[in-house]
């Protein structure tokens, strides 16, 4: 091989010394904006960006929506003339940041041009960026956030926001209509895709908490919520009543269908427009928090009466047909129960009765 050549094709700032050469681009998504950070060579022809090195890659194909990256943060000018921030990271993550014999670090801090600490293997602490400008540390915090996304991303849902709705009316109801559906099923119905009675509940976000840290952060995040907008919504000296009526599906088939859930309502219009305001406020504190992705503009309210994820492991898992079920329920009402409280519930806890929670805030007194 010609050595002339094949130095002339190797990235100089391989060999060179100082500061690496870096392109910082801002990326739109959304109503936000993300720093996109790159490494050029000097003879690059100004017309044609071209990179030698290929993107920072952590080899997952799976795409994460940036909208829901943690945008409200600080970034605060250090003494030295430095900008940093920080931010909590749960320890069992810290090493997808990190990678086999801290290459992916170096790679991090390489590509933002900025200098990474992260606490030592089964410490808590926090995740320090240090950066020469504020679009180095925002990227660098960004390429962090999508990282530690991807992977919370492939773990269990552990917990859930949720408003109990079982009452000794709904619970009757639910079995009478369990029972006639089962008396003559239709194609793919079995018992096991019912939901327990003890169970209803409207779901407002899902969550995975990982450690104690982010289970603490979780509560508080609710507590504020209440404090900031519920309270001063939904009066605790009031009674307010949640109705359930009505069944639809979450698709277009009715012939076809994975979960069947009913329709809920307040008493009074403006009590359903608070219930919907509540409702995405929480999601809202929560992505915000950075515990939970931003899945809708607005919360879907509902209860799920029937999910073919409820099937047994041993069973077909398959789609059932509710056309039968839609014709003669369409608008059955199930009753009303109590608005008293939203609970931080714990998934797959509560045999036989209601989740347990983490945390509770009580609507009325």
């Amino acid at each position: 091989m010609n050595q002339e050549n094949s130095r002339k094709d190797f990235p100089d700032f391989f060999s060179e010394r100082g500061e690496l050469p870096i392109t910082v681009t801002p990326v739109h998504f959304g109503n936000s904006i993300y720093w996109m950070s790159s490494l050029v060579s000097k003879d690059v022809d100004n017309s044609v960006n071209n990179s030698h090195l290929k993107p920072y890659d952590d080899n997952d194909v799976d795409l994460v929506n940036c909208e829901d990256m943690d945008e409200h943060y600080d970034i605060t000018l250090t003494k030295s003339g430095k900008f940093t921030t920080s931010f909590y990271v749960p320890s069992s993550l810290l090493a997808y940041i990190i990678g086999a014999k801290a290459v992916r670090l170096k790679n991090l801090e390489r590509t933002t041009n900025t200098q990474i600490k992260v606490p030592k293997p089964n410490e808590k602490g926090n995740v320090t960026i240090t950066g020469d400008t504020e679009r180095k540390v925002a990227s660098a915090r960004t390429q962090i956030s999508i990282i530690v996304t991807q992977r919370k991303d492939k773990l269990p849902i552990s917990h859930f926001v949720s408003i109990p709705v079982s009452s000794n009316e709904i619970r009757m109801k639910l079995n009478e209509f369990k029972t006639v559906v089962l008396k003559d099923p239709s194609r793919g119905v079995a018992e096991s895709l019912f939901q327990n009675p003890e169970k209803l509940h409207l779901t407002i976000s899902t969550l995975t908490l990982v450690d104690e840290e982010e289970i603490s952060t979780a509560k508080e995040v609710l507590q504020n919520c209440y404090k900031d907008c519920i309270s001063k919504l939904f009066k605790k000296e009031n009674r307010y009543r949640i109705h359930l009526k009505g069944l639809e599906i979450m698709n277009d088939d009715p012939s076809s269908v994975n979960v069947l859930y009913c329709n809920v309502f307040m008493d009074k219009n403006d009590e359903n427009e608070k219930l919907q305001t509540i409702s995405d406020t929480i999601a809202e504190y929560y992505s915000k928090s950075g515990l939970a992705k931003k899945q809708y503009d607005r919360v879907k309210l509902h209860v799920t009466l029937m999910n073919t994820s409820f099937r047994h492991p041993e069973e077909r898992q398959e789609s059932f047909d509710a056309v039968d079920i839609l014709k003669k329920f369409k608008d059955f009402y199930f009753g009303s129960v109590d608005f008293q409280n939203i609970h931080l519930s714990i998934r797959f806890t509560g045999k036989g009765k209601y989740y347990e929670a983490e945390s509770i805030v009580n609507i009325t007194n």
